[in-house]
């Protein structure tokens, strides 16, 4: 009897959320510390969410005293394409022969994200969330983890660099320098964001994230060089829309 009340007791509530926006990857392509290289080579990104929050997981006190009040798990499935790579910088814009094969020489990465996140609101979830509440804005922070899966190419216009390699820079010829087609790795995003209440049942959300890769292959390219040392980052941008569920439940007893 006492298993069956405690089961009845937990009441835990959904969200569900679509988010559209762009990303931008910081990658071997361009020149370090060049804004245009930095933040020119972006894509799409169109993320599906599910949230689990559990303010109003005990019934026999008020949640909102925990730090469960203030607390979601967030699991996505993003979606990053049409990331268009090119060089950027003062050697790309060299008159010279390294400098012509810098601006010729370009590549894309699309990549789907397996993703689950810790997310801290400001202010308590019961009340946000409750109906009557005055409170309209929840700003946010997030914490967690992915696995990558990502597909990159590489193009020349100077010709076929897989049967002549001499049409890339110096440093990509070597064979080791490049890892081209489909890969996977694990990376860790932090950010936050901002959520406005809209209707009883809907909340307009914004969010900025930084993502951090553990490998240096998602561009494809791998030259031992000091100006490709860095593992691949990228910076999100997305606006959505969340759908609050099991509101035919009761909610706040």
């Amino acid at each position: 009897m006492l298993f069956c009340a405690n089961i009845k007791a937990q009441h835990f509530t959904h969200d569900i959320g679509i988010y559209a926006g762009f990303s931008s990857l910081q990658a071997d392509y361009g020149q370090r510390g060049d804004f245009a290289s930095s933040f020119d080579n972006t894509g799409i990104s169109v993320t599906v969410a599910h949230y689990l929050h559990f303010f109003n997981r005990d019934r026999r006190w008020s949640a909102k005293d925990g730090i469960h009040d203030h607390l979601m798990i967030k699991s996505e499935i993003n979606y990053i394409g049409n990331t268009n790579l090119q060089h950027f910088g003062k050697f790309a814009k060299a008159n010279t022969p390294e400098g012509e094969k810098l601006r010729a020489m370009t590549g894309s990465v699309s990549m789907l994200n397996f993703g689950v996140n810790l997310e801290y609101y400001l202010n308590g979830l019961e009340e946000f969330i409750y109906p009557f509440s005055e409170t309209n804005w929840n700003p946010y922070l997030s914490f967690g983890g992915r696995y990558v899966i990502f597909n990159n190419t590489l193009n020349s216009t100077l010709g076929d660099w897989v049967t002549d390699r001499s049409v890339l820079p110096a440093k990509y010829r070597p064979n080791n320098a490049t890892v081209i087609g489909r890969g996977s790795a694990f990376a860790i995003v932090f950010g936050g964001g901002l959520r406005f209440k809209l209707t009883e049942n809907l909340d307009l959300s914004s969010l900025i994230s930084y993502q951090f890769f553990f490998s240096d292959e998602i561009d494809g390219l791998t030259a031992s060089v000091g100006e490709n040392e860095n593992d691949e980052r990228l910076i999100n941008f997305q606006f959505g829309i969340v759908y609050h569920l099991n509101f035919s439940a009761p909610l706040f007893r």
